[in-house]
């Protein structure tokens, strides 16, 4: 299934939050509480909490770092 490209940018901000979230959300887990009775759960609630703070500030700063990033480097064309 394709989705039209005006999407692209909601979409690619949504995953790269999901894919940082969610491995950041484990880790913090694991430092806070270690794999201890409640693990999975606590995890899941960290993970949804992650996803649901990071999706809107991704949409929001990646094309900002887009933009700072390219009055700062030179593109080859």
């Amino acid at each position: 299934m394709k989705m039209n490209p005006k999407y692209y940018n909601t979409v690619f901000s949504c995953l790269a939050a999901v894919i940082i979230s969610v491995p950041i959300a484990f880790i913090m887990v694991v430092i806070n509480l270690g794999f201890a009775p409640g693990f999975f759960a606590a995890f899941l609630k960290s993970a949804a909490a992650g996803v649901a703070i990071s999706a809107p500030l991704a949409n929001i700063g990646i094309p900002m770092a887009q933009k700072i990033t390219n009055a700062f480097v030179e593109k080859k064309d």
